[in-house]
């Protein structure tokens, strides 16, 4: 399975419930085929590729996968990567909070697809499918925060005065080893020389644990 990859990016302020996909709707029995053009993805990683080993002949910046960026005809931002068992492709608008996580198999068939937050977590509805394009699963990753919602971390983080495009704001969630589902902020208000972080319950709101910490101005 491709290693789920997340990056300090980007979103428009909108609930993650709100922001999903558009909802693929299959008859029954039908199969899903949603590709990637193989042939063109490989064209564009070796060029990225040759382009990187051109400015730095010494360096082994790929790893062992290739990737490369750029700007698709919609003006999304595109991250796309090749591992040994299928490719990752990510898209986001420049400036926004949420994107868009495609994996394919090697073949170029569809194999997972959902929207992420940039700065940490899976969101909305996740679908996997076989190499044959049928429906494995549908999971949706904001059942256990329903109860506290995004809609309601951000009157949360408008009440804080917090800038969600700060680079040293963080936003996460979890399920704790109580089973608990939990959401992580953390952030740095103008002017503090200290940091702040919250844990919240996602089953009533209830603050568990609040601390502040010294920061780099």
């Amino acid at each position: 399975m491709i290693k789920y990859i997340f990056f300090i990016m980007a979103v428009s302020l909108t609930a993650c419930v709100a922001h999903t996909p558009k909802e693929i709707k299959q008859k029954k029995g039908m199969n899903y085929l949603e590709r990637l053009d193989t042939a063109d993805a490989n064209r564009k990683l070796l060029e990225y590729k040759r382009e990187h080993e051109q400015e730095f002949p010494n360096v082994d910046l790929m790893g062992n996968f290739i990737y490369c960026e750029y700007i698709d005809s919609m003006g999304y931002e595109v991250y796309l990567a090749k591992y040994d068992d299928g490719y990752l492709k990510r898209r986001q608008i420049n400036g926004a909070l949420f994107g868009e996580l495609r994996y394919y198999f090697l073949n170029g068939n569809l194999q997972q697809l959902g929207e992420y937050y940039s700065r940490d977590f899976e969101c909305g509805i996740w679908k996997e499918y076989d190499i044959e394009g049928h429906l494995l699963k549908e999971i949706n990753k904001d059942e256990p925060y329903k109860q506290f919602s995004w809609q309601k971390v951000l009157l949360f983080t408008k009440k804080k005065d917090i800038d969600l495009n700060d680079e040293r704001t963080y936003v996460g969630r979890y399920i704790d080893e109580s089973n608990i589902p939990c959401w992580d902020i953390s952030w740095h208000k103008k002017g503090e020389g200290f940091g702040r972080n919250v844990v919240i319950d996602a089953r009533n709101g209830r603050i568990i644990n609040e601390t502040i910490s010294c920061m780099e101005k």
